[in-house]
């Protein structure tokens, strides 16, 4: 009896050895725990791949999608091709700004442009009789255009009733600006002439100079302006003759403070 007790004991711990060893998948075929454990990791890596995978698609969707912005160039329209001189009319990008014009009508026109703009000024600020205030507009981080306005009435008002009286417009907007009586050919020495044909220069003096050191050319016109007279300011590139800068102001510089 002893000795098949013994048997059977043996037997019992062999059938327990091989049920801890084994186990069955869902279609109800054995499967050894070793295997089952490579299988885990075989599909863990899997997922893992597929998660790098759509990892990869997500990030090179998002850089199709993050495209440079080039700077945008505006056209001159024909509204300003056609414009004498002695209009005052100049074109910033997509807008038409009339020089002599009320700040608050400047500031409106300025608002509805498609184009972003930068600067620090409260409208309803006020300015006193006699004073004037400098507006700074930049684009993309770079000055772009300046505004100045004057009160010319008796006594303290807000900005937005203040006068125009300068506009300038800087290298960073040239390409897209344009003054009355321009085109769409590139602005040089030659078709500044060409567009203020009808005018004969004041003056013309090099003064200023770029981060090269090469000085550059300033021409100066005087037209009729309602009642009055503006000064037109043309400043070119010594070197290649591009204009890069113009303003229309109804002051006359003196030679050391034009808008170099």
């Amino acid at each position: 009896m002893m000795k098949v007790h013994n048997k059977m004991l043996i037997m019992i711990m062999l059938l327990i050895a091989v049920l801890t060893g084994c186990g069955k998948n869902k279609d109800g075929v054995e499967v050894q725990e070793n295997d089952n454990a490579n299988f885990k990791v075989q599909v863990d890596t899997l997922i893992d791949k597929e998660n790098d995978s759509e990892v990869e698609e997500d990030y090179a969707e998002q850089m199709e999608k993050e495209t440079v912005d080039e700077p945008v160039k505006f056209d001159c329209i024909d509204a300003i091709k056609n414009a004498s001189p002695e209009s005052g009319l100049l074109q910033i990008d997509d807008m038409i700004l009339q020089y002599g014009a009320k700040c608050s009508e400047i500031i409106s026109v300025i608002e509805q442009s498609e184009c972003i703009y930068e600067a620090d000024f409260n409208a309803h600020s006020v300015v006193p009789a006699g004073s004037s205030v400098g507006i700074r507009f930049y684009k993309g981080g770079e000055q772009y255009f300046i505004l100045r306005a004057i009160n010319r009435e008796a006594e303290t008002v807000e900005l937005n009733d203040c006068v125009i009286y300068s506009i300038s417009v800087l290298d960073s907007a040239m390409g897209s600006a344009y003054y009355a009586g321009f085109g769409d050919d590139e602005m040089t020495y030659t078709t500044v002439k060409e567009a203020m044909k009808g005018y004969e220069p004041e003056k013309e003096l090099f003064g200023g100079s770029d981060s090269r050191g090469n000085k550059e050319l300033g021409v100066l016109y005087t037209v009729p302006f309602q009642e009055g007279e503006a000064h037109l300011y043309f400043i070119f590139d010594g070197i290649t003759n591009k204009l890069i800068t113009f303003e229309i102001n109804e002051h006359s510089y003196d030679s050391v403070s034009w808008p170099w």
